[in-house]
């Protein structure tokens, strides 16, 4: 599968499911984590390169999502408190609340009473922005094509 099929595929069509059905928690949780991978895509090292999680996500932040999104990378602000505690506690830092955006009064990333809003569906939007870019990297040659060790979900009876 080549890189930009497993974005398309993985992150893109994934986080629209998700939010289509109103899984906010698991699209939030794709998320935190799917800005590390897209980060993955841009540097020069292997995927499976080791120790480079708080790199590639500071990357795909600073290269392919709002100027919102690094004005919050201060002290590794978003670092912490999105990709971290997602990834190790499966849950957003005590500093973050997700919010829809119908039901919401704040906007996207907003800070309300020292706390940063986060809509999930601003949020989503940026994300598949930010996938769109690698794609279009990756189909023009700007980004080069990583090999990937790629295993799909087998339909087998139990």
């Amino acid at each position: 599968m080549k890189n930009e099929e497993f974005i398309q595929q993985r992150l893109l069509e994934e986080s629209q499911k998700l939010l289509e059905a109103q899984f906010y928690f698991p699209v939030f949780f794709l998320v935190s984590q799917g800005m590390e991978t897209l980060g993955s895509f841009l540097d020069k090292k292997p995927l499976g390169a080791k120790g480079q999680s708080k790199k590639r996500f500071h990357l795909a932040v600073n290269k392919l999502f709002p100027k919102a999104y690094a004005d919050l990378t201060d002290n590794d602000w978003l670092y912490k408190q999105l990709r971290c505690t997602m990834s190790h506690m499966c849950s957003p830092g005590g500093f973050i609340v997700l919010e829809r955006k119908m039901k919401s009064k704040n906007n996207h990333l907003q800070l309300v009473a020292s706390k940063r809003i986060f809509i999930i569906e601003d949020l989503v939007t940026d994300f598949q922005k930010a996938c769109l870019l690698v794609i279009e990297g990756l189909e023009s040659g700007a980004i080069k094509q990583k090999a990937m060790a790629f295993s799909e979900i087998q339909n087998y009876k139990l």
